[in-house]
């Protein structure tokens, strides 16, 4: 009976932890977004997350018939990609709205099953190192400090994967750093619209220079030519709602239906 009561009280413990460090996270992530003075610390998750961002909607470009042609990434982690033919309705919404979906479900797995982080840190860090060897060259990007920025992120995340071990109930062991990382990496990812709306509100759709035509706001191109019924605000709070519903579900079933499954010890006689 006594071990029973520990064994609950152990689970009690890690999923308070759990819903704190993901507090603390969502009000870090705001902050790294918004303080400039923190913009520096911000630089490297900014850049995973458009890079997550701007695979995705490369994936979509390659589904539906397109071909993404160059993926370039700026000095301030934006990234800029060089595309021909592809259906706007799912390309411009893949990056987003995909976001939101695997934000969410990275989320959930970081928190329902621990015994996984291993594995999608080592994923994750792959795929950053991956996309950037298959869509990014030093000489079109012009910054080789992103492209280092962005290997070192990856490679990060593959040496947690590889040595991540530890208990996971002790805060200060490897796993559990790792399954903080991931917990921050997955709120920046499922919330990137939210992260963005105040620029998406405010950048046009389409900028026009030397006769190039250069999308600047998937959002806002959305609304102007796959649904010109609705407006750029009425897009963006749309799939913000997605989003903040997606991550919602992700934190009901991950951490507070968890929480409420956990017996009371009023049974233990």
């Amino acid at each position: 009976m006594l071990r029973e009561f520990v064994e609950r009280k152990v689970r009690r413990q890690i999923v308070r932890r759990n819903f704190i460090i993901s507090a603390l996270a969502f009000v870090g992530i705001f902050a790294l977004w918004y303080i400039d003075s923190l913009s520096g610390l911000a630089h490297p998750f900014r850049m995973l997350v458009n890079n997550i961002h701007g695979g995705l909607t490369a994936f979509a470009m390659q589904i539906t018939g397109g071909a993404v042609e160059s993926f370039t990434l700026s000095q301030v982690g934006t990234y800029r990609i060089e595309f021909r033919d592809g259906a706007d309705a799912l390309t411009m919404s893949a990056g987003y709205l995909g976001s939101a979906a695997l934000g969410a479900l990275m989320f959930f797995l970081v928190n329902r099953a621990p015994h996984l982080v291993r594995l999608i840190a080592g994923v994750t860090g792959a795929f950053t190192i991956g996309f950037l060897a298959l869509f990014i060259r030093p000489a079109e990007t012009g910054d080789l400090i992103s492209m280092i920025i962005c290997l070192g992120l990856g490679a990060l995340l593959i040496v947690l994967g590889w040595t991540g071990r530890g208990d996971i109930n002790q805060l200060r062991s490897r796993k559990s750093v790792t399954q903080i990382v991931l917990t921050v990496i997955s709120l920046m990812t499922g919330l990137h619209i939210l992260l963005d709306l105040p620029l998406v509100l405010s950048t046009p759709a389409v900028v026009v220079a030397n006769g190039v035509e250069t999308i600047t706001n998937p959002v806002a191109y959305f609304a102007e030519f796959v649904t010109p019924g609705f407006s750029v605000q009425v897009i963006a709070i749309s799939w913000v709602a997605i989003a903040i519903a997606l991550m919602g579900v992700a934190f009901h079933f991950g951490i507070t239906r968890r929480m409420k499954q956990i017996p009371k010890n009023d049974d233990i006689v």
